[in-house]
């Protein structure tokens, strides 16, 4: 009987690994030639849900000694935003705290627990996908961080400009539908991220 649910809790336990796929990328984070830090970005798909991580950790001195940690945990649900978690920290102060929930009227947007806006349309791009998708006709890119979309848009073979709303420019550059390199300007600090 025991041996029984013992083989019967494996099985369980395997179809249930195998049912959860996980891709995991890492990127160099490059400033004037210095490596400042990395990029760990992951995709897990899990039933109808696919969950996106991302962790960026930078530490370099420009002037003064600058640290920033941020990190985006994102959901999508049957290919639509469910929701969206960014905390960044700035010299180990909290500097951005948002949320976006989806609902049926489309999605709030939540700065400090405070809702400061409500966006009507369905997001089936955003930020965390440019690290793991190739943006093949996408013209606007959700912004997790901001509650905005961004433009975007094909400048050369496999590469785009994506422009925020402040026309800030970051250019993504692909291989075989891969991310290989990016030039971004966070506003804290302009790096370029490296594909290991």
């Amino acid at each position: 009987m025991r041996l029984s649910f013992f083989f019967l809790a494996l099985l369980v336990f395997q179809s249930i690994h195998s049912y959860a796929q996980e891709e995991k990328r890492v990127f160099k984070i490059i400033h004037k030639g210095n490596n400042i830090g990395n990029l760990y970005a992951k995709k897990e798909q899990l039933g109808d849900k696919v969950i996106y991580s991302n962790r960026t950790e930078i530490d370099t001195r420009i002037i003064t000694k600058i640290e920033v940690d941020y990190n985006y945990k994102v959901v999508y649900k049957n290919e639509a935003l469910a929701h969206a978690y960014v905390l960044i920290f700035f010299n180990g102060k909290e500097k951005t705290n948002t949320y976006t929930d989806q609902n049926k009227e489309g999605y709030n947007f939540y700065e400090d627990d405070e809702l400061q806006q409500k966006i009507s349309e369905k997001i089936k791009y955003s930020t965390v996908n440019l690290m793991f998708e190739e943006p093949v006709n996408i013209n606007r890119v959700y912004a997790e961080e901001h509650g905005n979309f961004h433009q975007i848009k094909k400048i050369g073979p496999h590469c785009y400009e994506k422009i925020n709303n402040k026309g800030k420019s970051s250019t993504y550059t692909y291989k075989d539908g891969f991310l290989t390199q990016a030039e971004i300007d966070a506003g804290l600090i302009n790096f370029k991220i490296i594909a290991n």
